[in-house]
């Protein structure tokens, strides 16, 4: 009999342990950011860990649906299969980008790679002109 992905993940501890792995993030590396200790995370990884207070935040730390970390629903992070078997883009997922984010990165995916490379270039001005500017007026308004 095959297990599907629900199954094989279906705690908050096996769940975060899993998004752990796919975003190559330590458990140190998580409660520092969190502002846990690791021995925190560690017993959040437990299979039967029913989740936190904080799971909103590790959601957003590890770029996953909060609603897939903490009930198992939603949509899963990339290197999960969703219930179509097609891997999940998780930059799209519910939550995680704007809608102008969206716009934005589907306007990017939709260019070629030199085309790719004079936006990143015209953007990177734009910010060090910003700068620039913002520095500038600083001084002035001292």
């Amino acid at each position: 009999m095959n297990t599907t992905p629900s199954e094989i993940l279906d705690t908050f501890g096996k769940r975060l342990k899993h998004a752990l792995k796919i975003r190559n993030v330590s458990q140190a590396e998580l409660a520092a950011v969190i502002g846990l200790k690791q021995q925190a995370i560690f017993l959040l990884c437990k299979e039967k860990s029913k989740g936190t207070k904080h799971a909103f935040a590790i959601a957003r730390y590890l770029r996953v649906d909060p609603e897939w970390l903490i009930l198992g629903s939603g949509q899963p992070p990339s290197g999960i299969e969703g219930e179509d078997g097609q891997p999940q883009d998780d930059l799209l997922a519910y939550g995680l980008l704007t809608s102008q984010e969206r716009g934005l990165l589907t306007h990017f995916r939709g260019l070629t790679k030199a085309q790719r490379d004079e936006e990143a270039l015209s953007v990177e001005k734009m910010a060090r002109l910003n700068k620039e500017v913002l520095a500038e007026l600083s001084k002035t308004l001292k």
